[in-house]
């Protein structure tokens, strides 16, 4: 995260000896952003409903046959097959553990990429109260409309296993304040 006064206007590193009308408009802006770019976190799968556990051990964990891998390629297929190979996920036998580790480090849910930025200016209401201004903001969350899609569903048995169906970041949304600090 970071904030920033940009170096134009009265007073600052560019123009500035301009005129103060211009300066009104041109000088004075800040801008302030907070970028969030993060590897997958290592995936949970469970069984559906539980299975059949024992009572003491809490839910049953799928047998893993093989290493877990992510359809890859760039056609958006691993939004609805999310998993490579499925057949991997075992319904483990009644009253039983199954041997998948609580997380799976070999597989991990989308990459995370988001940006939420602004741009601000104050303008001074009164030369004898400094205090007293006016601020002007722009804020954009997702600024760059970047798709974050949620984890895959992790539930062997589940008709809808390995399939993404919501995301995890929503649409840029954008918003204009005015604030008075008095």
């Amino acid at each position: 995260s970071y904030t920033y006064d940009l170096p134009v206007g009265r007073g600052r590193a560019f123009f500035s000896s301009m005129p103060r009308a211009l300066d009104l408009i041109v000088g004075g802006w800040k801008t302030a952003g907070v970028w969030t770019i993060q590897d997958g976190f290592p995936l949970q799968v469970t069984v559906e409903n539980g299975g059949t556990p024992i009572w003491t051990y809490g839910p049953q964990r799928p047998n893993v046959t093989a290493t877990p891998q992510r359809t890859g390629g760039s056609d958006g297929n691993w939004i609805n097959n999310y998993f490579a190979n499925p057949e991997v996920f075992q319904m483990p036998d009644p009253y039983t553990l199954g041997n998948a580790s609580r997380t799976l480090s070999s597989i991990r849910s989308p990459f995370f990429f988001t940006t939420n930025l602004s741009l601000l200016k104050d303008f001074g209401l009164s030369a004898k109260h400094e205090d007293l201004k006016l601020e002007l903001r722009l804020e954009a969350e997702n600024a760059f409309n970047h798709p974050v899609f949620g984890t895959p569903d992790t539930i062997v048995g589940d008709p809808d296993f390995g399939v993404i169906n919501y995301t995890a970041v929503g649409p840029r949304q954008c918003q204009l304040a005015l604030k008075v600090y008095f």
